[in-house]
């Protein structure tokens, strides 16, 4: 809308208001077209980018962070499992068996004293704790070690495509 159109449109009296919509131009084809034919969009803008430097102190809270969430779902999981192995029965068929086995009619056996929830879940905090640190050392090294690579060999070449 130019702006001799807004005001042939706003020329009323003082206590009239109108308004008027954004109208945006569309960018004429330079592609001549035949009547009838179809026009195919052509391809969109590309951007070649070079990712030649990685922060390390971003990749290590990233790094702790997923392995902390990784913890979780771990003592999570194993909880459920061994809860779900108790009410199928399973604890006590093999105190059975080890009472088959050993010959022995005492109930003396019982496996939950070696594995109980409160031990396996336990060793499951322990090893996911050891996890946490090994894997956020690890991706900080990584990180290093890819901003030293990338400054010799110039880094890692993505491009980039609009869709339209």
């Amino acid at each position: 809308m130019t702006a001799a159109d807004y005001e042939a449109t706003t020329k009323g009296s003082p206590a009239s208001t109108s308004v008027i919509p954004a109208v945006k131009d569309r960018p004429a084809d330079p592609r001549p077209s035949a009547p009838g034919a179809t026009v195919q969009p052509g391809p969109g803008r590309r951007a070649s980018l070079r990712l030649t430097h990685v922060e390390p102190w971003s990749v290590t809270r990233l790094a702790f962070a997923i392995s902390v969430a990784m913890m979780i779902v771990a003592v999570v999981a194993v909880a459920i499992f061994w809860f779900v192995l108790d009410f199928v029965g399973v604890w006590d068929q093999i105190n059975d068996s080890f009472t088959t086995v050993l010959s022995d009619d005492t109930s003396a056996f019982n496996v939950t004293d070696y594995f109980g929830v409160g031990r396996v879940i336990g060793l499951t905090l322990v090893l996911s704790a050891v996890n946490v640190v090994l894997m956020t050392a690890l991706a900080t090294i990584a990180a290093h070690l890819y901003n030293l690579a990338a400054q010799l060999m110039g880094g890692v070449e993505v491009t980039l495509a609009e869709d339209k």
